[in-house]
């Protein structure tokens, strides 16, 4: 328990941190890579959750830029910087299909956020056009990082990440197979791909005994930082427990499990959020700053930037395929 006490208490220290210096050439060659356009849209918290988000992979520089290439395409792809400004056909019936919820916040700033599998209609969602229900998920991410960025500004600390309750109640091992496992795989591929270093903490409750027992098994194999993260709980007396070890007071707490706190529909915060950036044209939703308004801190491109990306980044890594 102390260790991973320590391990919440380090990563939290880092997340409010500036950009260290031994962070400046993995931004530089995520600057690189980028195109000029595409440079002009970012923030100084773009560079930051990459570059600390693939920190443990390796070789880190090369992981480092061809995740940071796809980001920037896949933001191209579809629209990223509209997404605080104009709703997307068909968002209300999305989240009827994928309702979560949002509550308080930890000690540190860390929102807390629920879905509810027994809710999610898998069947509806796979009947979709594929393609746009991950631009919907997409929006969700994003709506994700500017709630993110708003609450930081308010508490006066830099923070970025968000802390997520998956329930399981009612969703039986079927989860583990089949389309049900699918859909939600594709789902959460969104975050995982495109949005890192965006999760603080993961409680799953009311998990089924063979969950549980799986991580148990598991767990001591698996490195501290994700041990910290991944709370494998079965029931809501131990859910309030461990977010109240983890700084989250019963005002913050869903009273789904105990808590006192009335959930808000994400859909309903992000309206309200499109309504107020309706104005501008786009949003980056890490800064809530229209693209292109001054960022003192971000990069720009080195003196070989001029460059094709593609060749920079085959040339600098080792003719890296960037995709």
């Amino acid at each position: 328990m102390a260790a991973l006490k320590e391990v919440d208490r380090q990563l939290a220290e880092l997340e409010c941190a500036p950009r260290k210096p031994e962070e400046e050439e993995y931004i530089q060659a995520c600057a690189d890579v980028a195109t000029e356009e595409q440079r002009k849209l970012l923030c100084e918290h773009d560079y930051l959750t990459c570059v600390r988000g693939y920190a443990s992979y390796e070789p880190r520089k090369e992981e480092t830029v061809k995740a940071f290439k796809s980001i920037l395409d896949w933001r191209d792809k579809v629209n990223y910087y509209e997404y605080m400004t104009k709703r997307i056909d068909g968002d209300a019936d999305f989240y009827q299909k994928w309702p979560e919820y949002i509550y308080g916040h930890d000690k540190y700033g860390h929102p807390l956020v629920s879905l509810h599998v027994e809710k999610i209609s898998t069947d509806a969602l796979a009947a979709m056009d594929s393609d746009h229900m991950l631009r919907l998920q997409g929006q969700k991410q994003a709506f994700y990082s500017a709630y993110k960025k708003q609450l930081s500004d308010k508490l006066g600390e830099q923070r970025y990440k968000y802390s997520l309750i998956v329930d399981l109640k009612g969703s039986g091992m079927n989860i583990l197979y089949g389309q049900k496992k699918a859909v939600i795989q594709k789902v959460f591929s969104v975050g995982a791909d495109f949005f890192p270093e965006s999760l603080w903490k993961i409680y799953v409750i009311n998990a089924p005994f063979v969950f549980r027992t799986v991580w148990a098994m598991i767990k001591p194999w698996i490195h501290p930082i994700t041990q910290a993260k991944v709370n494998m709980l079965g029931s809501a007396s131990a859910a309030v427990k461990k977010m109240q070890e983890d700084g989250l007071e019963l005002d913050a707490i869903p009273t789904f499990l105990g808590g006192t706190c009335e959930p808000a529909e994400t859909f309903d915060k992000l309206i309200e959020m499109i309504e107020q950036n309706k104005n501008h044209s786009a949003i980056n939703p890490l800064s809530l700053t229209p693209p292109g308004a001054a960022d003192a801190t971000a990069p720009a491109a080195s003196g070989n930037a001029a460059m094709d990306p593609t060749e920079k980044a085959a040339e600098d890594m080792g003719h890296l395929a960037v995709v």
